[in-house]
This record gives structure tokens, C-alpha cells and sequence, in this order.
């Protein structure tokens, strides 16, 4: 069985995502609100899924992305002050219906994934805010949601090797029924 399918990852994807992130990850001389963030990247969000998930999933595309609505939640919303109702009224706009089939928690302690990041050679400066960022508030919040949405929602223990990460998660898509080897 052969499926065509469409990488991306958000805020960069649609046309003003890559904008939005220059925005995002800009060493400002104020740091941006949770809601400013929450804000642009809905927006980004609004033209990545008007622009590019609806059509590929119009074309019987599977589109496999690289964080989505759960993210923002998690970043821009859990236990940051935005109020969840606003943050779901925007979300109903801009998303509607297009929601994921499966979406993969990749759970690991904000010390290993630290460690793991240096020890490849990630460069933190391609992200200033990722040094100010509360990985501890982000993972709970990821993991609110995979428990308020188990049918959705499959979290993946990353502390594993890649390839075990790997086979984890293509075992939880032959088990979700969405392809049949």
C-alpha cells in the first residue's frame, strides 16, 4: 500500500508561517505575551490549514505535522494566564473540523530532552526563547490533553532510542486501524 504524504510543520508551514516564526523567535527588546503568541500563530495556523492541510487531505494526502493545535495549547495557553475559552473559540475558526486522526505525545523529562539537544549539537540561538521556556508547564499541559483526549491521543515514551520511538508509534497507527499491513 503506497500513501502520499505531506510533511510540515507549524508555524513555518502555509505562506506567512516562516514570517511568523522570524516574529516568534526575534531576540525583542519586550518579550512577546502568551497571547500575542497565542494570536500570530493562530494566524499563521489559518492560512497553513487553509492553504496547505485542507488541500492535501482534499487530495487523499495523509499530512503528517510537525506540532498543530495541541502545541499552542500547550506553549501559549496551559497555566499561562490565556483564558482556554478564548484560546478554543479561535481554534474553532480557525481549524474547524480539520483535526488530527492521531496525534503522538512524544513524553520525555525537560533535563534528558536538554541533554539530548546539546549532546547533538542543537543551536539554541536559532531559538532564543527556547532558554526561557518552561518545559515542565509545556509537557503538563501536552499530557492534559493526550488524558482529555485518549481516542485522539497516543503518548509516546521519547526517552527511548529513535528507532524504538519509531516502532511505538508505527504500532499505534496499525493498532488505530488507519492502515492495514
Amino acid at each position: 500500500m503506497e500513501f502520499h504524504v505531506i510533511k510540515t510543520k507549524e508555524p513555518d508551514g502555509g505562506m506567512i508561517g516562516a514570517e511568523v516564526r522570524s516574529i516568534l523567535v526575534a531576540d525583542l527588546p519586550v518579550r512577546l505575551s502568551h497571547l500575542e503568541e497565542m494570536l500570530l500563530i493562530s494566524a499563521a495556523r489559518a492560512n497553513h490549514v487553509t492553504n496547505v492541510i485542507r488541500p492535501a487531505l482534499d487530495d487523499g494526502s495523509w499530512v503528517v505535522s510537525d506540532r498543530y493545535l495541541d502545541s499552542t495549547y500547550a506553549f501559549q495557553v496551559h497555566e499561562t494566564g490565556v483564558p482556554e475559552q478564548l484560546f478554543l473559540a479561535i481554534a474553532s475558526e480557525v481549524v474547524g473540523d480539520t483535526m488530527p486522526d492521531l496525534t503522538f505525545v512524544l513524553d520525555i523529562e525537560p533535563d534528558i530532552a536538554l541533554h539530548r539537544r546539546t549532546a547533538r549539537g542543537a543551536d539554541v540561538s536559532d531559538d532564543p526563547s527556547e532558554i526561557t521556556r518552561d518545559f515542565a508547564r509545556i509537557r503538563s499541559g501536552l499530557l492534559t490533553l493526550a488524558r482529555r483526549e485518549p481516542g485522539r491521543c497516543r503518548v509516546i515514551d521519547a526517552s527511548r532510542s529513535e528507532e524504538e520511538v519509531a516502532d511505538l508509534i508505527l504500532a499505534e497507527v496499525k493498532k488505530s486501524g488507519l492502515i492495514h499491513v
